[in-house]
């Protein structure tokens, strides 16, 4: 869905501090970044680890290329690449802009305090945007639980793969910090999917020693 390209232009300026805010204003703000491609602030206010191996994955990123991307700081004209094509992958599959999406309340999620989420809505259509408590107490929207659930089965795959390579270590570090325990709290907020509940059990086996 989101293509990443080879880019040559400057760095991202690495986040200094994550804003010391409620979830709820921060699903609102990363909609407003998103909408705006306002690379900037997403780069503050999106959980990093997580946003690298989902963009890995869904690009087919090689494993040296993955380490590269979780090494950061992003290159910022990939980063706005990324963030228009996926503002606008969003609206084409969707049916509606980001613009258009309302924040609701925020919905805890139980034996999961790192994590939250807040509902989204516009008219008939609705989701969820999951925050996740950052080591200074503030919140980033963590898009392996939000976005991850639809990739569960390509992230086992890439994982599998990628354990065979000369940089298993690092990419299965990633993976533990920032792709299973936001799996886990996607379970939490979806039980019934059995599809997301096998995978990430699948990953959890390959992370194994």
């Amino acid at each position: 869905m989101i293509v990443l390209a080879a880019c040559s232009g400057g760095q991202a300026t690495p986040p200094t501090s994550v804003p010391n805010q409620d979830p709820v204003a921060v699903a609102g703000q990363w909609l407003e970044a998103v909408a705006d491609v306002d690379t900037d602030t997403l780069t503050v206010i999106v959980e990093p680890v997580g946003l690298a191996v989902i963009a890995g994955v869904e690009n087919g990123l090689r494993s040296d290329e993955l380490v590269a991307l979780l090494e950061g700081p992003l290159d910022i004209d990939l980063a706005e690449s990324y963030w228009k094509v996926f503002r606008d992958d969003f609206e084409a599959i969707r049916g509606v802009p980001v613009t258009a999406l309302i924040v609701g309340a925020e919905r805890p999620i139980e034996d999961m305090s790192a994590f939250t989420a807040v509902e989204v809505s516009s008219g008939e259509t609705g989701g969820r945007i999951v925050a996740r408590r950052a080591d200074d107490s503030g919140w980033q929207v963590d898009m392996a639980a939000t976005v991850g659930p639809a990739l569960v089965g390509p992230l086992g795959e890439y994982l599998s793969s990628a354990l065979e390579g000369a940089h298993a270590a690092a990419i299965s570090d990633a993976y533990r910090t920032g792709i299973v325990p936001a799996l886990d709290a996607a379970i939490v907020l979806d039980p019934q999917n059995a599809d997301l509940v096998f995978e990430t059990e699948f990953i959890r086996q390959l992370l194994t020693p």
